[in-house]
């Protein structure tokens, strides 16, 4: 039982991770191409906020992910 919540676990941390390394790459992507940070020292803060704002969701996003797929497994 512990193996097969540690493999949802751990299947729905890598996809989250996957899916928020795309959202947050697509943002920064898109703030970079309207130029909408002037100088470097912005960028930069910007790139850490993004940086702290994925690594603070991916763990509350994982375990929603997991209780979806317990529940799709469950059927």
């Amino acid at each position: 039982m512990f193996a097969q919540i540690l493999s949802l676990y751990l299947q729905s941390l890598l996809f989250t991770t996957i899916v928020i390394g795309v959202v947050l790459g697509v943002w920064i992507g898109l703030r970079a191409i309207r130029n909408k940070d002037k100088t470097a020292k912005a960028r930069q803060a910007h790139l850490y906020d993004m940086l702290l704002i994925g690594v603070m969701t991916i763990p509350v996003l994982s375990f929603a992910m997991m209780s979806i797929l317990l529940v799709l497994k469950a059927r």
